[in-house]
């Protein structure tokens, strides 16, 4: 909550500072801040909504109003960035004149909400995904402060202009590469996709060598929110005692939370001599 805070304010100092002196480059680096405003934000969304109780209609809780709200955002942010494009190819056709002192001090500030973040969200970095990727947010975005610092000290001191809408086309392209990645998930996960990081066919044959299975069919692995992959399937099982079931079953739920770190899974356990169909693998 302080990390988002402190990053929210740096986002509007410098989206007001570009705009009083007249710097592309530094209303682009507020609106790639924007990106880190919303990376926080949503990790902060997805811990608030994973507290809600999963009761009547949503059996599944609100942990999919995150990837819709990072949708959306994406979208916007694609849309920012195309403008800033526009903006800065008019400046490179008519240059304006920028108020460096104001842009220095600006991005000065930027730079060291940037760094405080940073130090704010490391410790915790390598114990959440969702706080890892707006970790890595911030690193960018720092990169980008410093770009607009190195263009304030060539404009202060040469007096060349041009310089401030090729950082914002440069900051631009950042923003809409991070715009594409975020679509590009959300829509994933609302289709159902299965996660990026995980290899189907490595899970199916994993499944299949543990001892008391036979064969594994409809498997399905979706994400329902970030960092909280769900599993499904069909595990056909020699004919057994059920207490013999029940420990293949808590096997079958061990592996998948170690090695994959799935631990929303719904397993059917079916006999083998029921099953007619012909194994995927032998």
């Amino acid at each position: 909550m302080l990390s988002f805070a402190v990053i929210t304010a740096i986002a509007i100092v410098e989206a007001v500072g570009g705009i009083l002196s007249d710097s592309i480059s530094l209303v682009s680096d507020a609106v790639h801040m924007f990106t880190d405003v919303m990376a926080i934000g949503l990790s902060l969304f997805a811990i608030t909504m994973a507290a809600r109780s999963h009761s009547g209609l949503m059996t599944f809780g609100y942990h999919r109003a995150e990837v819709m709200v990072a949708l959306a955002n994406g979208v916007a942010l694609a849309v920012i960035s195309l403008w800033v494009l526009y903006e800065a190819f008019l400046r490179v056709m008519s240059p304006r004149t920028i108020d460096a002192p104001l842009l220095l001090v600006t991005a000065g500030i930027g730079l060291a909400g940037n760094l405080v973040v940073m130090f704010l969200l490391k410790q915790y970095a390598g114990k959440s995904i969702n706080i890892q990727s707006a970790f890595i947010h911030v690193v960018y975005n720092t990169i980008s402060s410093v770009a607009v610092i190195i263009t304030g000290f060539i404009v202060l001191n040469t007096g060349i202009t041009i310089v401030d809408p090729l950082v914002a086309f440069l900051i631009a392209g950042l923003v809409a590469r991070s715009a594409y990645a975020i679509v590009r998930n959300s829509t994933h996960i609302l289709l159902e996709g299965a996660p990026s990081e995980l290899d189907m066919r490595e899970i199916l044959i994993t499944l299949k060598q543990l001892d008391g299975v036979v064969d594994v069919h409809d498997l399905h692995v979706w994400t329902i929110s970030s960092g909280m992959d769900a599993l499904s399937g069909h595990v056909v099982v020699r004919d057994q005692m059920l207490s013999e079931s029940s420990k293949l079953l808590s096997k079958i739920n061990t592996v998948l939370t170690e090695r994959y770190n799935i631990t929303h899974t719904t397993i059917q356990m079916e006999p083998e001599h029921k099953i007619s169909f012909r194994r995927t693998i032998r």
